[in-house]
Order: structure tokens, then sequence, then C-alpha cells
């Protein structure tokens, strides 16, 4: 019976390990696959541990997703540079043994450079590799096996559950002849559960889903922190130095070019609306009140056409209606979606849902509000004001500016409210682009979100309300009224005056209706 190493980098590959670990479990037995350095006792030197390990293994399949020798640490030097590396430590020690190492390449990855890769484990990149595709999972696996020379043994049916999670001192690693991993669970999980978690966990943004319709074993997100400047400005527009912040991120996983970054938004209170005083307000912005929010998750930023047309063709057969998977009127992958309507944004959630198994939704005003202010009180997340260095909008003057269908809906009347000049405040003077811009063109908010003002209107899951004054505090939805009720709209879109770009702007439209061409798309949130 063949005993199998799993190497592999947590940063962009533990969704494939952990799904192929299953997959092995299942056909090789409990005894047979050893796949985490967590398994090693604690206060062991893991150099040493992995030695023995590797010394009761006779084949090593080495995970190589995206970027795999590009990995950096805390410091920005390629982690494979450092000799301390534990998958360099593990790939080394099996080179020097000589036994089976195998490179199984996911998510389209490419077998790196020798180059790129230290001399202790240059000869990696000379043994024969195979591809592993999310597309054909289950024959790219049998093949593998196949392939390997690899026993099968009976597939077991029941769960064990180790006696103890700490192991003794003498026991940090297994005995040779019988590989244990102490502390681990060992579940049959079916291909469709095992390569659903597969797709959940990726860190990879390039991972593939397996397949129409399914939904994944749940689990926890693989979360990872992320570093990011913050820019900021005083009252004339002029920029501060930048502040640091950091924010945890997963990537859900959409299709074969496409992955969902989703922030994770701290619990938390604020003031929701805004104050009297504030320039450019409007009625419905008040009154001010206090509101606390449950943590949860929502998109670094506008869902992109290639998120939007790669999770339609994931799950293809309409839930409540049809969706076009090339529905916006600016075309560009990298673009947001828009010109799609309340109801068509809501079926995107549920077969976002239906892919992944978390339950995604439109966010709720208050989380909205939440999520763009990001701690702040003022009308704009980064100051007082705005610049066209910081946002996609409107800043040559008048309320709306462009087309639609053909013809201008330039106007300096919008919502009851005239604006005449495209600054903002005592900032200067912007431009107007005249379409949308990819998202993360412009800095992100302290929460690492970037595009909350302009670029795209943003849809809300509440109904349209005149005002506060009778509106959830515990931060979720306004949902009180009939269905085809309006619903709101917030952040502003390229085409609109700076004012309507502010945190507290709120506008509403019609459930099926998408509005002038290129203007509305959506964010999501989910909660794990």
């Amino acid at each position: 019976m063949s005993t199998v190493f799993i190497s592999y980098r947590r940063e962009i590959t533990a969704g494939e390990a952990r799904a192929l670990f299953n997959e092995l479990l299942e056909k090789l037995g409990k005894n047979s696959v050893f796949m985490d350095v967590d398994s090693i006792a604690l206060g062991r030197d893991f150099r040493g541990a992995l030695q023995k390990i590797l010394e009761s293994c006779d084949l090593m399949l080495v995970l190589i997703g995206k970027d795999w020798a590009d990995v950096k640490d805390e410091e920005g030097r390629p982690r494979l540079q450092n000799p301390g590396d534990f998958v360099r430590l593990e790939i080394e020690a099996a080179l020097k043994r000589d036994i089976v190492v195998t490179p199984i390449l996911v998510q389209g990855a490419h077998m790196p450079a020798p180059e790129q890769l230290p001399a202790e484990i240059r000869d990696l990149v000379y043994r024969n590799g195979f591809e592993l595709s999310h597309n054909r999972w289950e024959s790219d696996f049998a093949e593998m096996i196949r392939r390997l020379n690899l026993d099968i043994a009976e597939e077991s049916t029941g769960v064990e559950q180790p006696a103890s999670t700490v192991a003794a001192p003498d026991a940090s690693v297994a005995p040779a002849a019988q590989p244990t991993i102490p502390g681990r669970q060992f579940f049959r999980v079916t291909r469709r559960q095992a390569l659903g978690g597969a797709a959940l966990t990726a860190a990879g943004a390039g991972a593939i889903i397996a397949a129409p319709s399914i939904r994944r074993f749940l689990s926890k997100p693989s979360l990872r922190n992320i570093a990011f400047d913050v820019a900021t400005v005083d009252s004339k527009g002029v920029r501060n130095p930048p502040e640091k912040y950091t924010a945890a991120v997963f990537t859900e996983v959409l299709g074969s070019t496409a992955g969902l970054d989703m922030v994770s938004i701290p619990e938390g209170s604020f003031t929701m609306g805004s104050p009297v005083d504030e320039p450019e307000r409007q009625g419905n912005e008040g009154p001010q009140h206090h509101v606390t929010l449950a943590p949860f998750f929502i998109s670094a930023s506008p869902v992109t056409q290639a998120q939007w047309s790669a999770a339609i063709l994931a799950h293809p057969d309409q839930i409540r209606r049809n969706l076009d998977p090339n529905s916006s009127f600016f075309k560009g992958i990298d673009l947001p979606v828009e010109s799609i309507t309340w109801n068509q944004a809501e079926e995107f959630c549920l077969r976002l849902t239906a892919i992944t198994g978390r339950a995604y939704r439109l966010p709720s005003e208050a989380e909205w509000e939440y999520a763009c202010r990001a701690g702040t009180m003022g009308p704009f997340h980064f100051g007082p004001t705005i610049t066209p260095e910081l946002a996609n909008y409107c800043g040559t003057g008048g309320a709306v500016r462009g087309e639609s269908d053909g013809k201008s809906v330039a106007s300096d009347v919008y919502g009851g409210q005239r604006y005449k000049s495209g600054a903002y405040g005592e900032g200067p003077i912007g431009v107007f682009r005249g379409k949308t811009t990819p998202p993360g063109t412009f800095p992100p908010n302290r929460f690492g979100l970037s595009d909350m003002h302009g670029n795209v209107w943003e849809y809300c899951l509440d109904k349209s309300s005149a005002n506060y004054s009778d509106i959830p505090v515990d931060g979720s939805a306004n949902l009180s009224g009939p269905y085809d009720s309006q619903r709101i709209l917030r952040g502003g879109s390229w085409s609109h005056n700076p004012a309507i770009c502010r945190s507290a702007y709120r506008d509403s439209i019609a459930p099926d209706f998408s509005g002038w061409q290129g203007r509305i798309g959506l964010r999501v949130v989910c909660t794990v």
C-alpha cells in the first residue's frame, strides 16, 4: 500500500489540497495520506518531524497553483527562497530520498521555470507532472490514480475520531509503518462535496468551479490578510499622507476565470444618515440614528462582468428569472456589470447561493452605509470633499451627464434638486470620464472596499422609504410595503454630480427597471 504526502501552499491551494486529501482517503484508507504540518505536535521541530514522516512515504504530490513560485512573506521576499520554508523543506527532503515526486498543476497553473526555484528543489521542474482540472475532476483524479499505480482500498463509510488531540512527546510523528494524523477527524466525503470544498476555500482567484448547480461542502472560508494604503483629503481636496490598513478577505470561486473577493466587515455601531448642515443634504437622509450591526462579508468592489458571467455559466438554469451573461452597456470583463434590474441582481444572489452553499444577498441599506463610511462621519469616506483622483463621477457641473439609448440625459436637476458646480464643498472642479472604470482604479476605504463613491449605483435589499423615521436599527433591511415597491440605490455613478455620490445619498428605482444605460450595478453580502 502506497503512502502519500501532499505538499501544498495554504495561500493558494488549501481547498484543492483538502479535496484531494478526502478523495485519497476514500481510495487508500485512513493511514495512507499525510497532508498538514498542523498535525505535528506543538513545540516539536517541524523540520525533523517532516523528515521522519517523509521517510515513511513513498509518494509526494506537490500542488502547484497560480503564482506558486512567487508567493511572498510579510517582508516581500519569495517564500521558497527561505531555507526554513516548510514547503521547500518538504520538497527538498523528498527529492533527496528520490521517491516519486509528482507536481500536480491546478487552477490552470504552469510548471515553474528552473530559475524561479532555489537550487535545492530545482529538480522538481524535471519531474513529470499532472494537470488536475476542476472541470474534469472525477476523470482527472481517476487517471491520476491509474498513472501513479496507487492501490485502491475499499471505501470507508465511517468516521474515526482519535482519542486525543495532543500527541505524547515521543509520538509527535507516527511510526514509520503507519503514519497517522493526530487530532484529525476523517470523514467519508463524496466527490461532489470534496470538489465543492476545493472551490470553497481556494484562495487563488483563478480557481475553477466543478460543474453547474453544485452545492459546496460547507466550512469556514480560508481568510487571508491584505494590506493597503488609504487616501484622505482636506476640505480643499489636498491629499494627506497615506494611511496603512489591513483587512481579512476570502475568495469565492465563481468560474474558470473569476473569483469574488469578500471582505470581512467587523461588528460595530455607527450613526446612519447625514447631519442637517451637510452640504447638498436631502430630506430622506434623516433623521440621523444609531445602528448596531453584526459582522458580515461584502464584496471588495462592485461585481464585475467577468464575475457576473462566470456565475451565470456555472448555474445557467434560472431560479426565478433568466439572466443575460452579457447585459452590460460598457463592455469589458474587468468593468462593473451594469444595466441590470434589482430583480436580476436578486437572481444573481440566488444563483451564488446555489453554487456556493452560502447565503448571498444584496446588502441592507444600513450595511451598505456602514461599509462605505468605514468609521468616518463626513460626506465621503476619504474626507469632506472629492477629487477625480479618488472616484469616478461627473465633476464638470450639472446633476447628470451622458446618454442613454442614444439620447442625452444631461440635466442640472436630479431628484428635484438643482446642481451647478462639479465641485463639492471647497474642493476642486473634477472631470467627466463618461464611462465606467475597472474596480481598483481608485484607493479603497479603511475596510478595503473600492468604488463606494461613484462608478456605478449599487442596489440594496431595502424598499424605498421617505426618511428614517420608522426603519430597523439592527442593520436589517426595511422590507415593509408591497413586493414591487421601489428599491434603494446607493453610491452614485460616473455620470452624476459628486453630491449625489456622498455616503448618505439615497435614491430608489422600480425593481424591474434597469435605469439609464451603464449606470446601475451591484455589490453582494454574505454571512458565514
